[in-house]
C-alpha cells in the first residue's frame, strides 16, 4: 500500500514523499517480488512527482530483511521499536531511497 504521509513513529520530511506500507510477498518468491513491488512503488512516486520513497520493515533476526531492503537501494535512517498491543516491542527500521 502505498501513502503520501509516513506513520507517526517515522520522522516528518520537508518534500513530497510517497510511503511504502505493508509490503507482503511469499516468502519463497520475496527478492523478486520485493524488486518488482518496490520498482512499481518508484514509478509511482516519480508519477506523483515525490522524489522520496519510504518505507519500514522488521529489524529482527539479525537485521536481515533491512539489509535486503538495501540491497534494493534504500538506506536505513532510522531504528525504532513500537509497543505492541501485549506489550512486546516491535524491533523495527525506516528506510528512504531517492526517485
Amino acid at each position: 500500500m502505498l501513502a503520501d504521509e509516513a506513520p507517526e513513529f517515522a520522522p516528518q520530511v520537508e518534500e513530497p514523499e510517497l510511503y511504502l506500507h505493508f509490503l507482503v510477498t511469499r516468502m519463497r518468491h520475496r527478492q523478486l517480488s520485493m524488486a518488482a513491488l518496490v520498482a512499481d512503488a518508484r514509478t509511482e512516486a516519480a508519477r506523483r512527482g515525490a522524489r522520496l520513497l519510504r518505507t519500514h520493515c522488521w529489524a529482527g533476526e539479525d537485521a536481515r530483511l533491512v539489509r535486503e531492503y538495501e540491497e534494493l537501494g534504500f538506506t536505513a535512517t532510522l531504528e525504532s521499536e513500537v509497543l505492541r498491543s501485549d506489550d512486546s516491542i516491535w524491533p523495527g527500521q525506516v528506510l528512504q531511497t531517492r526517485v
